[in-house]
């Protein structure tokens, strides 16, 4: 081999590296940590969509791995038929939540207007630098005169 040959050779090798560095150092950097705040906006975000009627915008801030489970038509079914309560709250607070680096844990208080109020506990995942709902657990609805949460 001419040694033209062995320069572009080990230019390539060399690039290839630099940038196979590069990509793990991106991939690695530490997720800024979500604020109670954040994560209220996303909450209220997807069910402004949902009141809405905007299922295109809401099934955006679910996570990838929920938009790889269920199609946009799929979640929407799902949320008309085994949430409905979040496309009619009236009011929606805020109780305990866990927070760290890769996601967050938040319950949350729906209320409708006939006063019924359900509580979910939704999971987060950072992905991408912002938060997604990775998941939403009914624990179920209850007549709640004072809500233990923070209203918003």
């Amino acid at each position: 081999m001419n040694r033209l040959i062995k320069l572009g050779l080990l230019s390539s090798l060399a690039a290839v590296c630099l940038g196979a560095a590069m990509t793990i150092q991106f991939r690695h950097q530490p997720h800024r940590r979500p604020t109670e705040r954040d994560l209220y906006s996303v909450v209220n975000r997807q069910l402004a969509a949902f009141r809405a009627a905007d299922f295109a915008s809401a099934y955006q801030f679910a996570a990838l791995g929920l938009q790889q489970k269920f199609s946009r038509n799929e979640f929407e079914r799902m949320i008309r038929h085994d949430f409905s309560s979040m496309t009619r709250a009236a009011r929606v607070e805020f109780g305990a939540m866990r927070i760290n680096e890769t996601g967050a844990l938040a319950q949350v208080f729906l209320t409708k207007a006939d006063g019924s109020t359900r509580v979910y506990v939704y999971r987060f995942v950072a992905e991408n630098g912002s938060w997604k709902i990775d998941g939403v657990q009914p624990l179920g609805e209850r007549r709640l005169t004072r809500l233990p949460g923070v209203p918003i």
